[in-house]
């Protein structure tokens, strides 16, 4: 499953149901995989710690996995969101947190690659925040043409799940 934005929180949270199902043996998700994986961009926190204590049990199970592609200075795929901003959205939003492998993307240097690693809206805020949130510039932070050896990101774009899950380390914080 993959999508962006408000899609990738949706994306995170079908991924994540099918996986429950996957792993009770539901006949409804018979023809899915054993492992479910989404690639979500740009997407919003959606659980909080009972969520994320549940979604590790179905990585640790092999279930499920998720690589969250995030922009240095996109505000949207944070938490503890302040005011006026936290206005125009319900319930409290510190208590939220990633899950899954962040892949986060810089425009001058090379990407990190981390477990979980939410992200403040204060220290994603500020003067591009609307424009690091548009695919056009997720698409230039990535890099058109991954076949340039100058690509300073070709060793990870090259890499599977598993080893992104590998090389992030620890995922049971």
């Amino acid at each position: 499953m993959t999508s962006s934005s408000l899609g990738g929180g949706l994306a995170n949270l079908l991924a994540f149901k099918a996986a429950q199902l996957k792993a009770k043996d539901d006949e409804s998700v018979k023809y899915l995989p054993k492992k479910i994986t989404a690639l979500t961009f740009a997407s919003p926190v959606v659980g909080n710690e009972d969520y994320n204590k549940e979604f590790q049990y179905l990585e640790k199970k092999g279930n499920l996995r998720h690589i969250r592609v995030a922009n240095e200075g996109d505000a949207v795929p944070t938490n503890d969101i302040i005011p006026p901003f936290s206005f125009f959205l319900k319930g409290r939003t510190d208590v939220y947190t990633q899950n899954g492998v962040n892949i986060l993307l810089y425009s001058d240097a090379e990407l990190e690659v981390g477990y979980r690693a939410t992200k403040t809206f204060v220290s994603q805020f500020g003067p591009s925040v609307l424009t690091n949130h548009f695919l056009a510039t997720y698409s230039k932070r990535i890099g058109v043409d991954l076949e340039l050896e100058a690509n300073k990101n070709k060793k990870i774009y090259e890499q599977t799940v598993e080893e992104l899950y590998k090389a992030a380390g620890d995922f049971t914080n």
